[in-house]
């Protein structure tokens, strides 16, 4: 294969598309709005409106107020370690190991003990239990347990759940990955629905087939013409759409940053097969029909492994990972070879200049 003519064919048809208004506004217009405005759109009410932070899974906690800064840790003169109270007021006191049941507790110091129906004020807990329990004006770290009142406390809990918005937002994530994805194998149809029967209508194509370009490198210069523009939206687009992401919303909701594995490996490996995909079906349909109208329209259905793919994802059957991206990659680049080799096979160039009108 001659590269130089394939390079050659592909810088013709790259010059061509900027004469074409439609197709150069679709190059612009469908990576902006899907991958770069549409996330915006999807992203600001829920980093507006849902709760951004995470909230501690203990049920029937309720809490009023926070620990005044003034608060310090009481003074203890007493200890007391591996027992029982019940029904007992402790004061100043450290308890360490301790079960206590039915007890008040003022200005201790509690540590890896576990409290039932007991009220606790002024004192400092630490990685301890509490069940049916009030807590007043207290600290507590690494705490456990169930139906806590705390007033005027400072609490945290070993086990936390997620906020409303961070359950949702890999879902909207992976939804916009997917856009990212069907970008690229969308552009193609109106790109490479040019690629023959828009030369045929701009009565350039029989001059073209009559040079000594072969089947292969007209093939190749084509695939090129339309996956440079495709892909060169589509990345810059990705690039422009993550970094608004980063910047203006993803500190909001504590994540990290993107793009991560899974989105570089999607964007340079698996959103070129798709595309490669979408083109060499269009470059197919498009060496077949006399219409650049028909040949987009059928061309649509190209995209329907990228749109399997994207139900999948939505319906929470497939996961974006990165080996489910290396999977699904090496699927459409099976596809890919078995449908360059059908359009070189089924490419006639004879028959095209002598039947089409």
């Amino acid at each position: 294969m001659a590269w130089h003519n394939t390079w050659t064919l592909t810088r013709k048809d790259l010059a061509e598309f900027r004469h074409q208004k439609l197709v150069l506004g679709s190059i612009i217009a469908m990576p902006l709005v899907l991958g770069v405005i549409m996330p915006l759109f999807m992203f600001y009410p829920l980093t507006s409106l849902a709760p951004t932070q995470p909230t501690w899974d203990v049920t029937g906690l309720q809490e009023y107020g926070t620990l005044p800064d003034t608060f310090t840790a009481p003074y203890t003169n007493h200890t007391q370690m591996n027992t029982q109270a019940h029904a007992t007021t402790i004061t100043n006191t450290t308890l360490i190991h301790m079960t206590l049941t039915n007890c008040v507790l003022i200005s201790c110091i509690i540590q890896d003990s576990t409290l039932t129906n007991s009220t606790v004020a002024y004192s400092v807990l630490t990685e301890s239990s509490c069940v049916d329990t009030i807590l007043t004006t207290s600290q507590g770290t690494n705490l456990s347990g169930r139906h806590i009142i705390a007033d005027h406390s400072d609490l945290t809990f070993i086990a936390i759940k997620p906020s409303e918005t961070q359950l949702v937002f890999p879902t909207i994530l992976n939804l916009i990955l997917i856009i990212f994805i069907i970008i690229p194998a969308t552009l193609p149809t109106i790109i490479a629905s040019y690629s023959i029967v828009g030369e045929k209508n701009n009565r350039s194509l029989e001059p073209l087939l009559a040079t000594p370009i072969t089947d292969g490198e007209l093939l190749t210069g084509k695939i090129f013409s339309s996956l440079i523009p495709s892909m060169g939206s589509t990345l810059l687009a990705f690039t422009l759409g993550v970094s608004l992401l980063d910047i203006l919303l993803l500190p909001k909701i504590a994540m990290p940053l993107l793009p991560n594995l899974t989105w570089l490996l999607s964007m340079l490996v698996l959103a070129p097969t798709a595309c490669l995909m979408s083109i060499l079906g269009c470059i197919i349909v498009s060496s077949k029909v006399s219409d650049v109208r028909a040949a987009q329209q059928v061309g649509g259905f190209i995209v329907m492994p990228v749109v399997v793919l994207m139900l999948g994802v939505l319906s929470g059957f497939i996961l974006l990972s990165p080996l489910t991206v290396l999977a699904f990659t090496g699927i459409y680049l099976g596809i890919d070879l078995v449908l360059f080799y059908f359009a070189k096979a089924i490419f006639n160039r004879e028959e095209i200049l002598t039947k089409w009108k």
